[in-house]
């Protein structure tokens, strides 16, 4: 559902406006498109015109892309506060799908819109540029565990995950997003076969705890961190 952003308050919420003033914000908010979606619907479709800039406000938003056969592979989930979409680098074309992981709340704006926000509000732009430097980064690492061993990589996904949307409890670590079994096999770019029986190790060991809904609680992040090396 689309609507129009009349509440400079909403923005206020997300940390990539955290920088601005109330009367910048106030000033940027009708720019602005506010989405709602229920969990599995699409936002948009690889190969779709990147004519819009996204972020999402609430829930998570999963990036994906259709292997041959058809089959769903999960590439990144972007938490609450982060951008995705092609868009963000200027591309003309969406390079992956993205779907809603949950009910989520997008804010967006058109390409022009995009680039004057970055033209008058360069603050916006540095924790742009952050948000994608971590996201690199973490491509980087994932690339480097390629051909490590499967508890490596589902260690550094289960940390990532943690770092993004982690909520401490007197248990651990909570992973704020709902995630499949499916969805851990794709981003650590295993079978769902080997992810079971990984994380059914990881349980065994005291590191994890998996909860009803497909949520993680880290229950012991060092020994996580020295699976992962580092």
């Amino acid at each position: 559902m689309q609507t129009s952003l009349a509440v400079p308050q909403l923005l206020a919420q997300v940390a990539l406006f955290r920088d601005l003033t109330v009367a910048q914000l106030t000033a940027i908010t009708p720019w602005f498109r506010l989405d709602t979606f229920q969990a599995n619907d699409p936002i948009f479709h690889e190969d779709d015109e990147a004519n819009r800039f996204w972020v999402v406000r609430e829930g998570e938003v999963k990036i994906m892309r259709y292997a041959p056969g058809g089959r769903e592979v999960a590439i990144e989930v972007i938490p609450a506060g982060e951008v995705f979409g092609g868009s963000v680098f200027l591309m003309p074309i969406h390079p992956a799908t993205a779907v809603a992981l949950s009910q989520a709340a997008t804010l967006s704006l058109s390409l022009e819109e995009y680039h004057n926000l970055l033209n008058k509000y360069p603050a916006v732009g540095i924790r742009v540029i952050k948000i994608l430097g971590e996201r690199l980064l973490s491509v980087i690492h994932m690339r480097t565990l390629a051909a490590d061993r499967v508890e490596r990589r589902l260690a550094h996904i289960l940390l990532k995950m943690a770092s993004k949307c982690g909520v401490k409890t007197p248990e651990g670590i909570k992973i704020n997003i709902s995630l499949t079994r499916q969805d851990l096999a794709d981003l650590a770019d295993t079978t769902l076969e080997t992810t079971i029986r990984t994380m059914s190790v990881f349980r065994k060991k005291g590191l994890v705890k998996t909860l009803r809904g497909g949520y993680v609680v880290i229950l012991d992040d060092l020994s996580l961190q020295q699976i992962r090396g580092g």
